[in-house]
């Protein structure tokens, strides 16, 4: 009976603990997931932003420290592009340039070779080719060493500090690292110039100035991006490009932007099995789920800032153009969006209409994404009687501090006289006094003991 008795206690216990494991961690880890990634992408790490003011629409491990492979040459393009502004300049090709990993992409220049700065880019951004990323990083800054560390200044210039890069191409490197934010900050710097926009959005392009390259089957590239392939099945009508990216240890990578009406998207994948089919689920989500909604009106007031403590005067400040978010339609507590008005300290008098007078800050789910001024509505200096009176005090402030000064300066004359006065009348009465001293003859006084 006993034993029959430790049996039954033996699998109530079990049963408790196979009901607490079953209702307890599977129903835990699917909300984690849920929350971390309801859109069931593949990559480890992914953000969607809008692609001119960067508010935050969707995220998955953004911070996560991942390799970026070629999209790295986003940057490469972004750091070329602002040191040397004639696409027209011809660039010549080294041998150490072509020295690149077997089997990677490559356009395959020749040591010696000639090829124009646009023809590069190109080649960089549509084929990705690795050996054109080195030409460039040599002709701009001598060596690919000190290309490498302005990439790394200026990453850091616009935001971009969990990121770091040893080469132009995106070849792996243990050192060679980003995240899914910092690359999203490169990627919006770099569509905001139209040379770029239009190279990424290219799908076919011809290179004529590469001097060893001119059989027509050699001049002729075509984007490997497939989002912008119509014959592909990956084919997304709203694409507008940027970059690819894999190596075997970043795995598939992917810049891509998009636009549909008014509303334009930035998509960064890390680290996935399919980068470009988490890109139509991420762009899918931000046309679907967002809109285009103003949060300030133009010439909408913010605020108001005291100017005149004696007067009590305060100043209203003003945005002079509209600005517009994306807010979630179907829940907009997801839109996570928040702003301050802060106004500038110690403001002078007179205020002009139109002056600066502080700054709107607008974050994305705790990040700064806009920072626009607080105008002046209108001008302010004090009145003329006012102004006068103003002026008379600050004169007799300033008089009285002259008259303080030139009294200090008497009272410190007349002391000075007077220890010198007093000095000089101890002196006379010492020398009064040793000549009215008698003088003893000692020869006298002897002779007089003596006797």
């Amino acid at each position: 009976m006993s034993q029959f008795l430790k049996k039954v206690v033996l699998y109530l216990i079990i049963s408790a603990l196979f009901f607490a494991i079953l209702f307890t961690y599977p129903l835990y880890t699917y909300s984690q997931q849920e929350s971390t990634d309801k859109l069931g992408l593949s990559a480890k790490s992914a953000i969607l932003v809008e692609a001119h003011t960067g508010q935050i629409l969707f995220e998955k491990n953004p911070n996560l420290i991942c390799f970026p492979a070629s999209t790295t040459k986003v940057l490469t393009a972004l750091v070329a592009i602002s040191y040397e502004h004639d696409l027209n300049k011809i660039f010549k090709v080294s041998s150490k340039a072509t020295m690149i990993e077997p089997g990677s992409s490559s356009y395959y220049l020749n040591p010696g070779e000639t090829i124009s700065f646009q023809d590069l880019l190109y080649a960089m951004l549509l084929i990705s080719a690795n050996d054109a990323a080195n030409v460039i990083a040599e002709n701009i800054a001598g060596s690919i060493p000190e290309f490498v560390e302005k990439m790394n200044e200026y990453a850091k210039s616009i935001g971009a500090e969990n990121s770091h890069f040893v080469n132009p191409n995106g070849l792996h490197s243990p050192q060679h690292y980003t995240t899914a934010y910092d690359l999203s900050l490169i990627a919006r710097q770099a569509y905001q110039n139209e040379i770029l926009r239009k190279i990424f959005s290219t799908v076919e392009y011809r290179i004529t100035t590469a001097s060893m390259h001119k059989k027509p089957e050699w001049q002729i590239i075509y984007n490997i991006n497939k989002l912008l392939r119509k014959n592909s099945k990956y084919y997304y009508p709203y694409a507008t490009g940027i970059k690819t990216g894999y190596t075997a240890q970043a795995k598939r990578c992917l810049i891509a932007s998009a636009k549909k009406d008014d509303i334009e998207l930035i998509a960064v994948i890390l680290s996935s099995e399919d980068a470009f089919s988490d890109a139509i689920k991420l762009f899918n989500y931000g046309f679907n789920n967002f809109k285009r909604e103003k949060l300030f009106s133009e010439n909408q007031i913010v605020g108001k800032v005291l100017i005149d403590k004696t007067n009590h005067k305060w100043l209203d400040g003003y945005l002079k153009t509209p600005v517009y978010v994306l807010q979630n339609v179907y829940s907009p507590a997801e839109s996570d969006l928040t702003y301050t008005v802060d106004f500038l300290k110690d403001l002078k008098i007179p205020i002009y209409k139109d002056t600066v007078i502080g700054n709107v800050y607008v974050y994305s789910k705790g990040y700064l994404i806009s920072s626009i001024p607080v105008l002046s509505y209108e001008s302010y200096e004090m009145q003329t009687s006012k102004k006068i009176l103003q002026n008379v005090k600050k004169g007799l402030i300033k008089g009285t501090k002259v008259v303080i000064e030139i009294l200090a300066g008497v009272i410190l004359c007349v002391l000075l006289f007077t220890i010198i006065t007093i000095i000089r009348f101890k002196r006379k009465k010492m020398r009064l006094k040793l000549r009215s001293t008698k003088t003893i003859d000692f020869s006298t006084l002897q002779n007089r003991r003596l006797k």
